[in-house]
């Protein structure tokens, strides 16, 4: 009872207390037995370091060490919400998966200023300097978080995969980047803990930033790459373009083959929340993917204690 308390009031924090109640719902006089609360879906509230609270939605694997974390950024003027399924068909594959609602988004619509009053974030003036701070402080807050689970033997952070929603695939094509760049110390591993990343609808800019600008990284263009749109969907064209770009830029490495590369293109319009939810095909072709395409074990991707 104490699980399924906790796991509806996650649910309901991101407006999906119903599907919650309905995914958990047990046969009269069956008791399930306790959950240990660190495995428990809860909602965090993350601070960065420039002191913005940010809430991210986590779902804990009970795989331990050889849990692969996931991380899902959603798309611009959007939420984690309408992604519930999507969650729930990754934990229940074994992943760990955490939903940010970075600045300005979901419920991470806050911010206090320099008088130490709250504000709002009007995203209809967040512009490039935003995206680079959401992309520097809040994504980066999430991978500080996944480190301490790690630590704590919840997760392999080495094995670190991201999923990316419409402009959400634009932000986590840039951290990624960003976190490919990162050396190790000595033996302190710090960065390049990116193994697979996910393109789901992605737009072509946003704010100034580009897609294809990620897509053309020389650290990002070796990973398990999947690029998911509807084929009749604004997003179609723009999936099958940058696309066709990584499959060459593969197979020149490979010596012709695309290894790792995957372009799903499902016979529909729909977009988004609307195809990962509405389209029968999207979240099994997510899960089978970086089920594939990320292998934890004691020759790849190890698990590593991080400083």
């Amino acid at each position: 009872m104490f699980f399924r308390l906790i796991v509806v009031a996650v649910f309901a924090s991101i407006g999906w207390a119903s599907v919650a109640s309905t995914a958990l719902a047990q046969p009269p006089g069956v008791r399930k037995p306790a959950e240990d609360p660190a495995l428990t879906p809860r909602r965090e509230v993350l601070t960065t370091k420039d002191k913005v609270k940010i809430n991210a939605f986590y779902f804990p694997s009970k795989e331990g060490k050889k849990a692969v974390p996931v991380i899902v950024v959603h798309e611009w003027k959007g939420q984690a919400g309408p992604y519930m399924k999507l969650f729930l068909a990754l934990r229940e594959s074994g992943f760990a998966v955490v939903a940010l609602e970075y600045r300005g988004h979901g419920t991470s619509k806050t911010y206090t200023d320099e008088r130490g009053t709250e504000q709002d974030f009007n995203i209809a003036t967040m512009g490039r300097r935003d995206v680079e701070a959401i992309i520097r402080y809040d994504i980066e807050e999430v991978k500080q978080f996944l480190k301490a689970e790690n630590n704590a033997g919840r997760l392999n952070l080495n094995a670190l995969s991201l999923v990316g929603i419409g402009e959400g695939a634009i932000m986590a094509g840039y951290w990624a980047s960003v976190d490919w760049k990162i050396p190790s110390v000595g033996r302190m591993k710090q960065g390049q803990d990116v193994k697979a990343l996910v393109y789901v609808s992605p737009e072509k800019n946003l704010n100034g930033m580009a897609m294809v600008t990620p897509m053309q990284d020389p650290n990002l263009v070796r990973l398990p790459t999947l690029i998911l749109a509807g084929k009749a969907s604004p997003q179609g064209r723009e999936a099958e373009k940058i696309g066709s770009r990584l499959e060459t830029v593969k197979k020149k490495l490979n010596r012709g083959v695309a290894t790792g590369y995957e372009l799903f293109l499902p016979s529909t319009n729909l977009s988004g929340a609307a195809l990962i939810n509405d389209e029968p095909t999207a979240i099994p072709k997510i899960v089978t993917f970086l089920k594939e395409n990320v292998d934890v074990s004691d020759s790849a991707n190890e698990w590593i204690d991080r400083p």
